[in-house]
């Protein structure tokens, strides 16, 4: 990771001189991966402004700096590098005014500032990091319609909210500053919770030992052996800072922890959660062990496995470090339509990847997901994702890394299950009986249209219908002919309304219309009429020929309101004066017009 002649490569971050490359890269690697998968560039400086690391965003930014900056370099030199690529003739002269100027502004900054650089928008924040110095964090800012960004005082959410604990806190791990006298300077939240303590202030001024023992003052007896034993260990280890150590947790828990000492005497402690890790090495004992004491009980797990595999309802393919797939059940060759010759022939991986290309496999598939597949389709963690097939199946595909390279993948047919999960997301939305959105849907609709028309979007109608005779249809032939006919309503509404155009059963034999670019009484009214018309004609449901009509209200956005709950009622209200003004009728509510007489016609 770190070259012998010190240049930076392409790493994470680069360490403190005269420190271990080793222990330095498994403490700071995890803040570059952080920041640089946030798009983020940083680089530290200590107390008296010389650099102590930066990450690879901060060289794609910032390209002048590539094979000149280094551990221990001024800032005043960082910056002649930068103001040199920048100043034309004119302003050269003023180069150290310029410089003088970026320094105090990197000590004194308290709100980010926007700039331009090698075509990019930048915001830059700088932050106060706590025993270690100051930070500056920049992200790439995207050029608005009206002509970019200003570099003013006005803070960032992102970059403003930002300091030293939030910073670290983005870590999936613990991690520890120490004072010279070894005490716990601060920690961030991972460590809090790894440790199981109430808060941060709660290992504040204390030693290690003691948020250790802290740890563990809860755990039942059986488990003081293990305590016992991580005392040793911390004893024998935190004398010096030397390779990584283990300690015990309560509940079967482990923590390694890594150390590094600057120079001022500080300890920077990065502290990982490895229980997945030691379970995994335990069953590993536990099966080599088990496997020395009895060949013939290994052969006979051995055949109970292959025998497992062949009926297991997941297909499960075994990839060897050298990339040839050791294992493959039958269930994982007919998910994945393999030939048994070429699974039986211990194929390599992408001689695999190969046969499915050609047979139409990822046609489909994203360019970056094909990229990936071309470049051998494994990685080295744990990853879980879903793969629709040509023939329409979703396939779950679960790769776990093995210790010691290779990767093992389990295939799961969840089509039933998404295709389930999508039936209850509809139920949920949707009214059972006419298969027309419900009461909840058809509000959201209506809230999200009142949102795009107060952003300039085109006016809309809300219509309220209520089905006229159809109380005695259902009380005479019963809720059986009355549910038939309040589906043949929902039908003739639904061929009439013009694509777009939300329909919804509200309850009952009560509906509605969201019409988008209602801009006024007349495209409102042309709606409501042909809905009128197409459920005047009479029905025949079981023998009867039955005849309905409807009662309509209308509400105009924003005539009749510019809030969701408003439109409702009023169009509700207009509905009801619909009615009281007679059969197959429409009434166009009117602020201040009493009775709501305005546009009614039959």
């Amino acid at each position: 990771m770190f070259p012998r002649d010190g240049r930076p490569t392409s790493i994470d971050l680069l360490p403190v001189s005269g420190r271990s490359d080793t222990v330095v890269a498994d403490v700071l690697r995890p803040i570059g991966e952080a920041l640089d998968s946030l798009g983020i560039a940083c680089c530290l400086f200590d107390p008296s402004d010389a650099t102590l690391l930066w990450n690879r965003t901060f060289l794609r930014f910032f390209p002048e700096h590539a094979d000149a900056i280094h551990v221990g370099e001024p800032y005043a030199e960082n910056l002649r590098r930068f103001y040199g690529k920048r100043l034309d003739a004119r302003e050269k002269p003023a180069i150290e005014r310029y410089i003088a100027e970026g320094i105090a502004r990197h000590r004194t900054q308290q709100q980010p500032i926007v700039f331009s650089h090698g075509g990019r928008q930048l915001r830059v924040a700088s932050l106060p990091l706590q025993g270690v110095g100051r930070i500056r964090l920049w992200r790439e800012e995207a050029l608005e319609a009206g002509g970019g960004l200003t570099a003013s005082g006005n803070g960032c959410p992102e970059f403003s909210s930002l300091d030293g604990a939030s910073l670290f806190d983005h870590l999936a791990d613990g991690f520890m500053v120490t004072d010279p006298d070894h005490c716990i300077a601060w920690v961030n939240e991972p460590f809090v919770h790894l440790y199981g303590l109430a808060d941060r202030d709660a290992a504040r001024g204390l030693r290690f030992e003691a948020v250790y023992r802290l740890a563990w003052s809860d755990a039942a007896r059986e488990e003081h052996p293990l305590f016992e034993q991580g005392l040793v260990v911390l004893e024998e280890n935190l004398r010096f800072a030397g390779a990584p150590f283990e300690v015990p947790l309560p509940q079967a828990r482990w923590s390694r922890v890594v150390v590094q000492h600057g120079p001022d005497g500080r300890g920077y402690f990065a502290h990982v959660d490895i229980t997945v890790l030691k379970r995994q090495q335990q069953q590993l004992v536990a099966a080599e062990r088990r496997a020395r004491e009895s060949e013939t009980l290994l052969r006979q797990k051995s055949a109970l496995l292959e025998a497992t595999l062949e009926r297991m309802e997941q297909g499960i393919m075994m990839v060897n470090a050298q990339r040839v797939v050791e294992v493959c059940n039958r269930r994982a060759m007919q998910l994945l339509d393999l030939p048994e010759d070429l699974m039986a022939s211990r194929p390599s991986f992408q001689s695999v990847l190969d046969y499915q290309t050609a047979k139409g496999e990822f046609a489909s598939t994203p360019a970056d997901v094909l990229d990936f597949i071309r470049e051998g389709g494994i990685l080295q963690t744990s990853q879980r994702y879903e793969r629709p097939r040509p023939d329409g199946r979703v396939i779950e595909i679960f790769s776990v890394p093995i210790e010691g390279g290779g990767v093992v993948r389990t295939y799961t047919d969840i089509t039933d299950r998404r295709r389930s999960e999508a039936r209850i997301r509809h139920l949920a939305r949707h009214d059972g009986l006419t298969a027309l959105v419900n009461r909840d849907a058809f509000l959201e609709s209506l809230v999200e249209a009142v949102r795009a028309a107060r952003l300039g979007a085109v006016p809309f109608a809300v219509h309220y219908i209520d089905i006229d005779r159809f109380k005695p249809i259902n009380d005479r032939f019963g809720h059986a002919v009355g549910d038939k006919v309040l589906v043949m309503v929902a039908d003739r509404m639904r061929q009439t309304a013009v694509d777009g155009e939300v329909l919804a059963r509200l309850g009952g034999d009560e509906f509605a219309v969201l019409q988008y670019g209602a801009g006024n009484e007349q495209a409102a009214r042309s709606l409501a009429d042909r809905l009128l018309a197409a459920l005047a004609p009479p029905m025949q449901v079981e023998g009867h020929r039955l005849t309905v009509g409807a009662s309509i209200g209308i509400a105009l956005y924003p005539d009749a309101g510019d809030d969701a709950d408003l439109l409702m009622r009023h169009a509700d209200s207009a509905m009801y004066a619909a009615k009281v003004h007679g059969a197959a009728s429409v009434q166009l509510y009117a602020r201040g017009v009493p009775g709501l007489r305005l546009s009614a016609s039959p």
